[in-house]
């Protein structure tokens, strides 16, 4: 039963990352591109939370493979930092637009606080279930 409940935060944490990754991409993307073609700094902020997005899914993949505990346990840690990077990235080691009424202000900076204060919980959910658990 106890498997079961590890495997279920760490899927959990799987479908929270692709929903950073795809969201970035799509209904919670940054302002795009100005009139003369470049683009604003929380542009350079979205390409960073789709990587980060990639990223914690990739750690959730592997920690729903593999079957070592230690090992998952090391993923979960692995995306608590992950997902604590993803919630400064927006605002805070990039900035957004400075009007509050921009599409990256109002929409992609609190989505993706609100994402990774999931991610965090579902991957400490994991590794507390992960460190408790005994090797068979």
């Amino acid at each position: 039963m106890k498997r079961l409940k590890i495997r279920i935060a760490e899927i959990i944490l799987l479908v929270i990352g692709l929903m950073i990754l795809v969201g970035s991409l799509t209904f919670f993307s940054a302002c795009g591109a100005k009139e003369d073609g470049s683009f604003m700094n929380c542009h350079r902020a979205q390409v960073i939370i789709t990587s980060l997005g990639a990223l914690i899914s990739a750690e959730a993949l592997a920690a729903v493979i593999v079957p070592n505990r230690m090992f998952k346990a090391g993923l979960d840690l692995a995306a608590c930092l992950t997902s604590i990077l993803i919630a400064l990235v927006p605002g805070t080691l990039i900035p957004l637009c400075m009007m509050p009424d921009m599409h990256c202000r109002a929409v992609t900076q609190p989505v993706t606080l609100l994402l990774a204060c999931l991610a965090f919980i579902a991957a400490v959910i994991g590794l507390i279930l992960n460190l408790k658990r005994k090797e068979k």
